[in-house]
């Protein structure tokens, strides 16, 4: 069986489990496969080199994309592949030097390529901002003109971005419009291989009380990318029309400025902030959700979407072409348009107002979810690494 490397800035954790790179090591080591995940660390961090739930992991640091310790476990493991995901990750440039070092196979995967700055003038709402003909410094011939005309700092980020996809052996891209970016912006086709659903868990729990009997779930960074000033005008225009609407919001930390908008609208008393909780919380949350709400301006696959399928709750999702390219309006999901939250309102009164259509919601939403398994996931990925491409 193969060895294989996994370099990911996401690390082994348990708010990450339903991550791609974390399901597929899981899976390829249970089929008897080698693999080892490489991933951040720093002196803030406490996190050790660790056996994460069956994944040996090795933390890396990592100074201006240079890192020593991985490049000299790369040696040491001497992997068949290495499989680099995320383009914009630091440990990306040293991976790639390691696989040369010791003949492996580099491949890259590409997640949110619009989170790129160098592509787009605007990476929280990316759409409409791309640079018509943005310059990506994949070589060291055009790195050096950049830093002749004193640009170092900017050039080498752009260069260590960048690099390691331009003179990967494969690019991977997660969806069909990742897909024809890559074709864009690197002038080279890449394989389409679709992340997988998450796992049910029938065994989630909360304390009573916490929540409301019943709530709308928005789950996301407080960024405007993920829209959640389209979910507070959606809950706002709800009330304004009369309805009662109270929504859970799930994040990192929510920010002054959501919770200014929050009094601004009106609707700051109808909100429950959670910054930290368990995967178990977190799921009982979608199991019992009205409707979870995925206002998304861009993803670059759009988890909660799955997580709330597994769950049984019904979808509210704007019209991304990302989610349209699984979502069906009226059939597993209730589509609205992108950054309008009067819209996204009418698509929660649609729910409301049709039983039937809920529950047709729910079941389709299982199916959608069966068919991105984590078995097709990882069938594609082992075709791939059997295969010449």
């Amino acid at each position: 069986m193969k060895r294989i490397a996994i370099v990911t800035p996401y690390g082994a954790e348990e708010r990450l489990d339903n991550y791609a790179e974390f399901v597929l090591a899981q899976e390829l080591i249970e089929r008897g496969y080698d693999v080892r995940m490489f991933t951040y660390t720093s002196r803030a961090l406490e996190y050790k080199d660790e056996v994460y739930k069956g994944v040996p992991v090795t933390r890396c640091r990592e100074r201006h994309a240079f890192s020593p310790r991985l490049f000299s476990n790369l040696l040491w493991f001497r992997p068949d592949i290495v499989l680099a995901l995320h383009p914009r990750s630091m440990l990306n440039f040293s991976a790639y030097w390691g696989a040369r070092a010791v003949g492996a196979r580099f491949i890259v995967e590409i997640v949110g390529i619009l989170h790129d700055p160098f592509l787009v003038k605007d990476t929280d709402n990316p759409y409409g901002s791309e640079y018509e003909k943005p310059l990506l410094v994949t070589t060291l011939s055009q790195f050096l003109k950049q830093t002749v005309r004193g640009k170092l700092r900017n050039a080498w980020k752009n260069y260590v971005w960048h690099m390691p996809t331009a003179a990967a052996d494969t690019v991977i891209s997660i969806n069909d419009e990742e897909k024809r970016y890559v074709q864009r912006f690197y002038g080279r086709d890449s394989v389409r291989i679709y992340w997988c659903a998450p796992r049910a868990d029938t065994t989630s729990t909360i304390k009573q009380g916490v929540v409301p009997e019943k709530f709308i779930f928005f789950i996301g960074q407080m960024k405007r990318r993920k829209g959640w000033d389209t979910a507070l005008e959606a809950v706002a225009e709800l009330v304004r029309q009369g309805e009662e609407a109270r929504m859970v919001i799930v994040g990192p930390q929510h920010t002054q400025e959501s919770e200014r908008y929050a009094k601004e609208l009106g609707i700051a008393d109808r909100l429950t902030f959670f910054s930290a909780i368990s995967n178990q919380e977190k799921n009982w949350l979608y199991a019992h959700a009205e409707c979870v709400l995925v206002p998304s301006r861009y993803e670059g696959f759009g988890l909660p979407i799955f997580e709330a399928f597994v769950a049984g709750a019904p979808v509210c999702a704007s019209d991304l072409s990302i989610f349209t390219e699984f979502l069906r309006e009226g059939e597993n999901a209730l589509l609205f348009k992108k950054g309008d939250g009067a819209d996204a309102a009418r698509a929660l009164r649609t729910l409301r107002a049709d039983p039937a259509l809920r529950e047709r919601l729910i079941t389709e939403g299982i199916k959608t979810a069966e068919h991105f398994s984590r078995e097709r996931m990882v069938g594609d990925y082992i075709q791939l690494f059997d295969s010449k491409i």
